[in-house]
């Protein structure tokens, strides 16, 4: 049987999100880079391909660097621990600061628990590492608003009791009402965005802006006993330019007008 046709890399969010996504701020050579060269367009086309049960967690995993800290996590069952595994990356979103110019980007998932992080992208790595150590499949997910410039987001999906689960681990929130919500039941379901996020975030421009993420999805892969790339990096200097506009959902570097040639 042939697979669907996907959509896969940098450009499945169209022309501008790509030169964005090229111009991550993470090392070129870093595994953070090949989570989003190998991201998958999240449509009808690729969902079965995406939600299909995954292969269970390598019993190689003790041998991972954060297994004996995703250990003293471990609750009774799998939602106490992703509750645990959320509260314990609460903890460092709450007690960093650091001016973007400062910060250094990617790095083991040791390395940002070590010097602590409020970077999507880097804590969402952080959450997938922790629930794949306590023997739960997870990945990567890919979020933007194709509808306002410079809106992306990363969140982690678990495989739980039999269905993903959306675990945001930067907000900490977890979508979980009267089941499991994938990433993809998410999707352009502002109703239901708002009253998983509003469990912890109440600020109403916030929780639009929120829902607004949950207009297009791409998943990535990540196992964490494969060897990566671990590189480092300092904000670039795409990233120090985006970080200092004053941002109006419109994109005012151009991205929408290249033709990338890569």
């Amino acid at each position: 049987m042939n697979e669907p046709k996907m959509r896969i890399g940098y450009g499945v969010f169209g022309r501008a999100y790509e030169h964005m996504f090229r111009n991550d701020l993470h090392h070129k050579r870093s595994v953070d880079h090949m989570l989003l060269k190998n991201m998958i367009f999240l449509d009808e086309n690729s969902k079965p391909y995406l939600y299909k049960a995954p292969q269970s967690v390598t019993k190689n995993i003790y041998k991972h660097a954060l297994y004996d800290i995703a250990q003293k996590l471990k609750g009774e069952n799998h939602l106490e621990s992703i509750h645990r595994a959320i509260e314990f990356i609460n903890e460092i979103v709450e007690k960093y600061e650091s001016q973007f110019e400062e910060m250094v980007f990617g790095g083991t998932e040791l390395e940002i628990i070590k010097r602590g992080s409020d970077w999507c992208a880097d804590l969402s790595r952080v959450g997938a590492a922790l629930l794949q150590c306590l023997g739960m499949p997870s990945r990567i997910a890919i979020l933007v608003n194709q509808f306002k410039a410079y809106n992306g987001h990363q969140v982690v999906e678990v495989y739980v009791d039999g269905t993903y689960m959306m675990c945001d681990f930067l907000y900490g929130v977890i979508a979980r009402l009267d089941r499991n919500y994938s990433v993809y039941d998410m999707l352009n379901n502002a109703i239901l965005v708002r009253k998983i996020y509003n469990i912890k975030i109440e600020d109403k421009k916030q929780l639009e802006y929120i829902a607004g993420l949950y207009n297009l999805a791409a998943i990535s892969e990540y196992d964490i006993n494969k060897k990566h790339n671990y590189f480092t990096s300092k904000p670039n200097e795409y990233y120090q330019k985006m970080m200092n506009l004053n941002q109006d959902g419109t994109w005012q570097m151009n991205e929408d007008k290249y033709v990338e040639l890569y």
